[in-house]
C-alpha cells in the first residue's frame, strides 16, 4: 500500500515538473508612495532646526507662535519654513520638473481674510565663493650679480564664484518669507492659519517599459519636455545672475503659460494614444489635474516688531483695557446726572470716589 502511494506521488511530481510556457509580464512603473497632504506643513525656525538634527524627530508644537517683523523698506512679513517630509511629493523638484504648474502659500487671519498669498520660494543655487591671495615676488639683480628677492607689500586677492544647483529631498526645509498685505497686520495674541495650494498634473501612465527601451519615464519626459525645458532655461539664467552676485528668485509660470503647457500636454497625449503602444498590451495616457490643498496649521502672533520696537500681547491687552476704561468713564460721566447720595438701588447709581483735599 505504501508502495502504491509512493508511485502516485512520483507520477504527480513528474507531471508538475514540466516546463511551463513562458509568460511575459508587462513591467509597469510602480508608484508606491501616496500623497499625504497632512504632511505638508509650515513650521517655525526652532522646529526646522530640530528637524535637521540627528537627535530624532520632535513632535510639532500644538500652538506654535510666530513674530511679525518689518523689512528695511517697511514691508511686514512672517518668516517660516515649508516642510513636507513623508508627504509623498517632493514639492520643489516637482515645480522644477513642471508637474506642479501653480502653487501658493495662503495666510488667513482669524476674521477669515486673506492677508498674504504668494508662490513657494526656494533657493535654486548655492554659491561657492573662493578667495585666493596671490603674492608676487620681485627679483632684483644688483652689482654682485646675485638675485635678491623682495616680497610684494600688497598681495592680490582673487575671488571666484561657482553656482551649485540645490537638490531638494522631502526632508529638506525650505525657508519662506510671507509678506503681509498693507493694513492687515494681525495684532499680538491673534491667530492666523496657513496652508498650501498646488495644481499638480499627474497623468495616468500605463506603458510597458520594454516598449520604451526600458525607460518607464520616457512618455512622461516627452509630455513635460516643453515646460521642463523652460524651467531649465530659467535656472541657467539664474545661475549666471547668482555668479554675478545678484539675488534673484525663480520665475513661476504665468497663467497664460500654465494654459499653454496644459494644452500642449493634452495634445501630445491624444496623439500618442494608440500609436506608440507596447508590444504586449495597450497603452492609455489620461490627463489628470489635481487641485491640492494642504491641511491648515494655526499660529499665534507673539509680537509685532516695527522700527526696533516690539509690541507684545500683554502690551496690547493693557492698551485695549485702558481704552475701554477711559471710554466707559467718559460715557458714565456723560450720562450720570444723579446725585452721589442717591439710593444704591437707584438704576443710575454708580460707585464713585470723592477725592479729599
Amino acid at each position: 500500500m505504501n508502495r502504491f502511494y509512493l508511485v502516485s506521488f512520483l507520477l504527480l511530481l513528474s507531471f508538475g515538473c514540466e516546463t511551463p510556457q513562458q509568460v511575459i509580464t508587462p513591467t509597469f512603473p510602480t508608484h508606491t508612495e501616496q500623497i499625504n497632504l497632512n504632511r505638508i506643513r509650515m513650521i517655525t525656525k526652532s522646529e526646522a532646526v530640530h528637524s535637521e538634527s540627528k537627535e530624532g524627530k520632535k513632535p510639532l508644537a500644538q500652538e506654535p507662535g510666530v513674530n511679525v517683523e518689518y523689512s528695511e523698506n517697511k514691508i511686514p512679513f512672517i518668516q517660516l519654513d515649508l516642510f513636507f517630509e513623508d508627504a509623498g511629493i517632493s514639492i520643489i523638484e516637482e515645480i522644477i520638473a513642471g508637474t506642479i504648474l501653480d502653487h501658493h502659500i495662503i495666510v488667513i487671519n482669524q476674521k477669515g481674510e486673506i492677508i498674504a498669498k504668494q508662490p513657494v520660494n526656494f533657493q535654486a543655487y548655492e554659491i561657492l565663493e573662493t578667495k585666493t591671495e596671490v603674492m608676487r615676488n620681485k627679483v632684483i639683480v644688483g652689482e654682485s650679480k646675485k638675485p635678491v628677492k623682495v616680497n610684494s607689500t600688497s598681495p592680490e586677492t582673487k575671488i571666484s564664484r561657482e553656482a551649485i544647483e540645490r537638490q531638494y529631498t522631502d526632508r529638506d526645509t525650505v525657508p519662506q518669507v510671507l509678506e503681509i498685505q498693507d493694513g492687515k497686520v494681525p495684532n499680538p495674541g491673534e491667530y492666523i492659519s496657513i496652508y498650501l495650494e498646488l495644481t499638480f498634473v499627474n497623468p495616468q501612465l500605463e506603458p510597458n517599459c520594454e516598449s520604451y527601451s526600458g525607460n518607464c519615464n520616457g512618455p512622461k519626459d516627452y509630455f513635460f519636455e516643453d515646460v521642463t525645458r523652460r524651467n531649465r532655461r530659467e535656472l541657467d539664467i539664474l545661475r549666471n545672475r547668482y555668479v554675478d552676485g545678484e539675488v534673484a528668485q525663480f520665475p513661476n509660470l504665468t497663467k497664460d503659460e500654465q494654459t499653454d503647457f496644459k494644452t500642449n500636454i493634452k495634445t501630445k497625449m491624444e496623439s500618442t494614444n494608440g500609436v506608440y503602444g507596447p508590444k504586449h498590451g495597450f497603452t492609455k495616457f489620461m490627463f489628470r489635474e489635481w487641485n491640492l490643498v494642504s491641511s491648515p496649521r494655526y499660529f499665534r502672533i507673539l509680537s509685532v516688531v516695527k522700527n526696533g520696537k516690539q509690541s507684545l500681547q500683554d502690551d496690547r491687552t493693557d492698551e485695549k483695557k485702558l481704552t475701554e476704561e477711559s471710554g466707559e468713564n467718559s460715557k458714565s460721566e456723560h450720562n450720570d446726572t444723579h446725585s452721589i447720595f442717591d439710593s444704591p438701588t437707584h438704576t443710575k447709581h454708580k460707585k464713585r470716589t470723592i477725592p479729599t483735599p
